[in-house]
């Protein structure tokens, strides 16, 4: 009975918790000592508590997701460690020296981990050195230049072997394993590698195809790592198939929709993408972005509200689609037939010019009158370049407006809505003002939002670049 009695003890005490993470750190500060998780660019603060001693003891009747955590010693000491299924462990190191002194208990591949972080310490501290040697040589030595960038590329390879060499220190179940699978170099068969050159489309699909395949996507706990390592392959992987093929964006598309449906067994991993998705084309520095944008709205959130958005989220989101997905750029205008102050209507396409700006503005804002006195001052260049503008009041006040126009002389083409009938403004997105677009002859949108001081050589650099193309295609074909 008494044997029996100390059983049921020992697995109470062993089972209360369903974690137990205890820290020992020799010379420890006196601050609060934190656990966090990595997820992607940002972090989950889980626990923070005073070390005693230097002793703190993290502790919960709820197990942990399998991930990549942090323990943060104030005030600037940080370090890493992998949770897997065995979560009761005894993390030791010494405040000083804390990776070098570190030793964890637990799953093999935890200490496994642990010397991997060691060995990049170590080259994390050369490339330092050597990028420090680097500013200072470009200017005094600079012949030295190309053999700093050599020894740094050589610790770069270094590094990439050593994911190799942990990995095959793991088992294929390990989370470990699935990490370094991630951070390997993309392997690619050595008859497709030839063909770069000869057959770079078939060289380009296969890389297009498998780039994503070194990630298990029934495994959520992935998302559960720094930056450097899902987070980025993702990003690499919408960089060099996404956006640099926006010029053909329909065929873009299907990529899409084949990343998005990896996602079909996980919806943690679906959340994550969409809402990665989403971030990256809301605000991109390339407007022609937009297009993605539209895209995964319509498709992915518009036909049917995922579960996991809230309301007051899909309000937004409408408003946003809303906004731009009449004027993306590439595609052809929506037309508007306005009168001006006098009752004579305009239509923009019906207007003969090779290029169209179509300025939304109205009189009591100041950065909306800078720019409308900003376009007239290149308005006589403009015309040169058989271009016009037209200009339409986002607001209904019309006094104030139709005096700024006589007062500074803009006589291009100065319409109005009086009764706000002809949609402009979903059409065109003033829910900001000013606005400019930019259309060809055909009506179709060639960029939009671009500063006023920029938009006469935007048209001529289009313009000599049809010239360049016509001409190209001329010499190509003999004509």
């Amino acid at each position: 009975m008494k044997y029996g009695l100390f059983l049921f003890i020992l697995f109470f005490s062993i089972s209360a918790f369903s974690y137990n993470i205890r820290v020992e750190i020799a010379n420890c500060p006196q601050y609060l000592i934190y656990l966090g998780v990595h997820k992607g660019p940002d972090f989950k603060v889980i626990d923070s508590l005073p070390a005693v001693n230097g002793v703190v003891e993290f502790k919960s009747d709820s197990k942990l997701s399998h991930g990549v955590y942090f323990i943060v010693v104030p005030p600037q000491s940080r370090f890493d460690f992998i949770i897997a299924d065995d979560q009761n462990i005894v993390i030791k190191t010494d405040a000083n020296d804390i990776l070098g002194q570190m030793q964890i208990s637990g799953e093999k591949q935890y200490s496994i981990f642990n010397e991997l972080q060691k060995e990049i310490a170590i080259i994390n501290k050369r490339r330092t050195q050597l990028t420090m040697e680097l500013e200072f040589y470009k200017s005094f030595m600079p012949d030295t230049v190309p053999i700093i960038n050599n020894l740094i590329d050589s610790l770069n390879k270094s590094q990439t072997l050593l994911y190799t060499k942990y990995k095959l220190k793991t088992e294929k179940s390990d989370f470990l394993y699935k990490i370094l699978n991630i951070l390997e170099p993309f392997y690619v068969p050595e008859e497709i590698g030839n063909m770069q050159y000869s057959d770079p489309l078939t060289h380009y699909n296969y890389y297009k195809t498998h780039y994503l395949d070194r990630v298990d996507f029934t495994d959520e706990s992935l998302l559960n790592t720094p930056e450097f390592i899902f987070h980025k392959l993702l990003s690499d992987y919408c960089f060099y198939f996404f956006d640099t093929r926006i010029n053909k964006p329909d065929e873009v598309y299907p990529d899409i929709d084949s990343l998005i449906s990896k996602t079909n067994s996980n919806i943690e991993y679906r959340k994550y993408i969409l809402n990665y998705l989403l971030s990256r084309y809301e605000n991109p520095s390339d407007l022609r972005l937009e297009a993605y944008l539209v895209y995964i709205y319509r498709n992915y959130f518009m036909v049917e509200k995922p579960e996991w958005v809230s309301d007051v989220a899909y309000s937004v989101m409408q408003f946003k689609i809303e906004s731009i997905q009449h004027n993306v750029i590439g595609e052809t205008a929506i037309d508007l037939n306005l009168p001006d102050i006098n009752g004579d209507y305009y239509s923009i396409y019906n207007i003969d010019a090779d290029y169209k700006i179509l300025l939304f503005w109205e009189p009591d804002c100041d950065i909306c009158n800078e720019t409308a006195l900003i376009l007239s001052g290149y308005y006589p260049k403009l015309k040169e370049i058989n271009t016009e503008i037209y200009a339409v009041l986002s607001g209904t006040e019309t006094q104030e407006w139709s005096e700024f126009i006589d007062e500074n002389g803009l006589d291009w083409i100065n319409v109005y809505d009086p009764f706000q009938k002809s949609n402009f403004s979903k059409y065109y997105g003033t829910y900001k003002t000013p606005r400019i677009y930019i259309l060809n002859r055909s009506n179709k949108i060639l960029t939009k939002d671009i500063k006023p001081e920029f938009v006469f050589d935007f048209i001529q650099n289009h313009n000599k670049k049809i010239i360049e193309d016509r001409n190209r295609f001329n010499f190509i074909f003999g004509e």
